[in-house]
């Protein structure tokens, strides 16, 4: 098995700089880590306004950095890079943010630019979900495996991809945009308009939208009783489907059945090492995964899956900004 680029292949930083800096901005809001080159955390800062516009979120990360050096002990000529995951489409070869389903501004907006002149420190980004892939394979689930394919299950469905080490962008940087992959060709509609993509059945709005149908159609009064005391949610649908509720195991078994299949495509075409599913959804754990390997294994070419690693995400909520903190590893050792 290739072993995949780790931090401490890709060189020391610079003698006066002793750490790099992480940055998420995402559904949560801003999130900032200093980190050494370890990949060790020794500092963080945040905040959870998600729908800020633009440019109050570029002030944000700044007083958020401010904050996050002065927890770590750190002036700002000890930082190397900063590496930043966003959680929408962005060009990375231009620093720019191309659209936020949460906020205003991000169309065509030069994060990259306008953070490197507050801070004077250079700066990479990345999509949040190809973040999350480098994340993993770097310090977690994946990591040693130079080929993986990461799935992100959560409010949609994202992706990254990584061959013999490299992070795939593709010919127009929509690469690893799994949630968009074809599973039906007459499904449901997707966020993006077009029918029977996988994150129209496999994020987490989707699978609980499909129990709700469900219910309406076969037992209009159980909505509202499913609903109190607590909102229906991924985790109480897949535990309902185990203590035996027909409709609920009903949603389960179609969503493992397109997520298995859209998967195998993958590892038929990708052949990776591993393939690491994160997200909230990933995080029901064994309800989904269990009948996801099984359906991977019976949908997949056999030599595909010979040795395969398929697993849930090593650190959850924490893959994307770790993925952050290899890339400005990454970007500071290459100069």
């Amino acid at each position: 098995m290739r072993q995949a680029e780790l931090p401490g292949q890709w060189g020391a930083l610079p003698a006066h700089q002793r750490y790099v800096i992480g940055v998420e901005i995402a559904g949560r809001g801003q999130r900032v880590v200093v980190a050494e080159p370890s990949g060790r955390i020794v500092a963080e800062a945040r905040s959870i306004d998600a729908s800020a516009p633009a440019p109050v979120v570029v002030d944000t990360v700044k007083s958020l950095i401010d904050q996050a050096c002065r927890t770590a002990g750190a002036d700002l000529s000890e930082i190397a890079r900063i590496g930043i995951a966003f959680g929408g489409p962005v060009d990375p070869d231009r620093g720019v943010t191309l659209l936020s389903h949460r906020a205003p501004g991000f169309e065509q907006f030069p994060l990259v630019n306008l953070l490197e002149e507050l801070v004077g420190i250079p700066s990479v980004l990345e999509n949040d979900a190809r973040a999350a892939a480098v994340g993993e394979a770097t310090y977690g689930a994946a990591r040693g495996c130079a080929d993986v394919v990461y799935v992100h299950l959560g409010t949609g469905v994202g992706g990254g991809i990584i061959v013999d080490g490299q992070l795939v962008h593709g010919g127009s940087g929509t690469a690893g945009e799994i949630g968009h992959m074809v599973v039906s060709t007459g499904g449901p509609i997707c966020s993006c308009g077009k029918p029977g993509h996988l994150e129209a059945y496999a994020a987490a709005p989707a699978i609980i939208e499909g129990f709700r149908e469900r219910l309406r159609r076969a037992r209009p009064e159980a909505v509202e009783a499913w609903s109190r005391p607590r909102a229906i949610t991924v985790r109480s649908i897949f535990e309902q489907a185990q203590a035996g509720d027909e409709i609920a195991r009903e949603v389960v078994t179609e969503t493992v059945r397109v997520l298995g299949l859209a998967i195998a495509n993958l590892i038929t075409v990708l052949n990776p090492a591993a393939v690491i599913v994160g997200g909230s959804v990933a995080e029901v754990g064994a309800p989904l995964m269990d009948p996801l390997g099984a359906r991977v294994r019976q949908y997949s070419y056999p030599a595909s899956v010979r040795r395969l690693r398929l697993a849930t995400a090593e650190f959850r909520g924490d893959s994307a900004i770790l993925g952050a903190v290899a890339l400005a590893l990454r970007a500071a050792a290459s100069g």
